[in-house]
């Protein structure tokens, strides 16, 4: 998946909890931690194999459900002990976002494909690195179905975001307008 495939697929699942377990939209700053979240295992892993080769793929070390939980764990004890709520958040993020990797070797039936889960129990094969920074990767896509489809998805969630009342767009503003004050309120 992309990064806004990630995205998409874990504010959906969200908030779909917050709602079953809160009975309520999502509320700021879990958007934000759901959205690191999302992101986290790609941040860590893509650099680290792409630019620095120090991993075997960009799906291994912050992929593997060995080492991901141990990451989640200490996000989540920093979040409580920064006495701030949201570490549920994050690990729904982080997760949603390791479901959304086996989605499709699930559906294809390439099991082999999922040795990351179990990252160095398990081997991976050896990634796709691009020849190409990870920037210049991410704004050159490969206009395929797949794409396209995630693209379509993240618009439709957007929507979904802003029928839960946009969480976290009033207090980025604020933070932006604070730092550039000219901005208008």
């Amino acid at each position: 998946m992309w990064p806004w495939g990630h995205l998409a697929f874990g504010y959906v699942v969200y908030s779909l909890v917050s709602r079953i377990t809160r009975g309520r939209a999502p509320a700021w700053p879990a958007v934000l931690l759901l959205a690191l979240g999302t992101q986290a295992p790609d941040l860590v892993d893509k650099p680290l194999a792409w630019t620095l080769s120090v991993l075997p793929s960009g799906r291994s070390f912050a992929h593997s459900l060995i080492f991901g939980t141990v990451l989640v764990g200490l996000a989540a004890a920093l979040l409580r002990r920064l006495d701030f709520d949201g570490g549920g958040a994050f690990a729904v993020g982080y997760y949603s976002h390791l479901v959304g990797d086996v989605l499709i070797p699930l559906s294809t039936g390439d099991f082999e494909k999922l040795g990351f889960l179990l990252w160095p129990v398990l081997s991976v094969p050896e990634g796709h690195t691009p020849s190409v920074g990870i920037i210049s990767y991410l704004l050159t896509p490969d206009l395929t179905v797949r794409y396209l489809f995630e693209m379509g998805l993240a618009g439709l969630v957007g929507l979904w975001w802003l029928l839960d009342g946009a969480p976290g767009a009033a207090e980025l503003w604020r933070a932006v307008r604070r730092r550039v004050p000219r901005l208008p309120t």
